[in-house]
């Protein structure tokens, strides 16, 4: 049996900086199917991807901190005060958050009601797609980040991504390419005790 998948599971892990470098369209769907597998009538989708490149940081940013419309900076805040000056620093933040890397991916739980798994299973199926996009992407030279975030106001982030009333975001994978350090990682499985116990 071949080791190589392995090896990229064992090796996968959140990289501590991504470069502003995004996969092509047609990779990101070539490493997206990858991720989704075989899907039929029985097994249909608990999740789908929404991205954003980094131009649309400041967009999502504004979104992130409930503001329908990215705040001029040019103009004079000084009298700004209570919700607003929050809101304002709240998309400072954002904007730092949004510009991770070269592609945003949002992670959103889209429950299937015909399904007979309650809502609680449906859920954790679509966070553990997260494990299996970090794989594809890192077996094709791309790093990762995962992280999850809540916005002040879901309704302009709802709007932002065009959810259904029944959707939301799980959190997003910030994709981009790794340090020169981390890039040239050795494949091999690692050593050392594992979570296993029999009985």
């Amino acid at each position: 049996m071949s080791t190589q998948f392995l090896r990229i599971l064992a090796q996968r892990r959140q990289a501590s900086v991504l470069s502003a470098e995004a996969p092509a369209r047609v990779e990101l769907e070539d490493i997206i199917a990858a991720a989704v597998g075989h899907v039929g009538p029985e097994s249909p989708l608990t999740w789908r991807l929404v991205g954003t490149t980094r131009a649309q940081a400041p967009d999502l940013a504004a979104a992130l901190s409930g503001l329908k419309n990215i705040p001029d900076f040019t103009e004079n805040t000084a009298r700004l005060k209570g919700k607003n000056m929050r809101r304002l620093a709240a998309f400072r933040g954002s904007l730092a958050f949004a510009s991770n890397g070269g592609l945003a991916l949002a992670l959103v739980f889209q429950p299937q009601q015909d399904s007979e798994l309650p809502k609680r299973i449906q859920r954790g199926e679509a966070l553990g797609a997260r494990h299996l996009l970090e794989a594809a992407f890192y077996a094709t030279g791309w790093a990762t980040q995962w992280s999850p975030r809540q916005s002040p106001d879901p309704e302009f982030l709802g709007e932002f991504y065009g959810l259904a009333p029944r959707e939301e975001v799980l959190g997003w994978l910030f994709v981009g390419r790794p340090e020169r350090s981390q890039s040239q990682t050795t494949a091999t499985l690692p050593g050392g005790p594992l979570p296993l116990t029999f009985r």
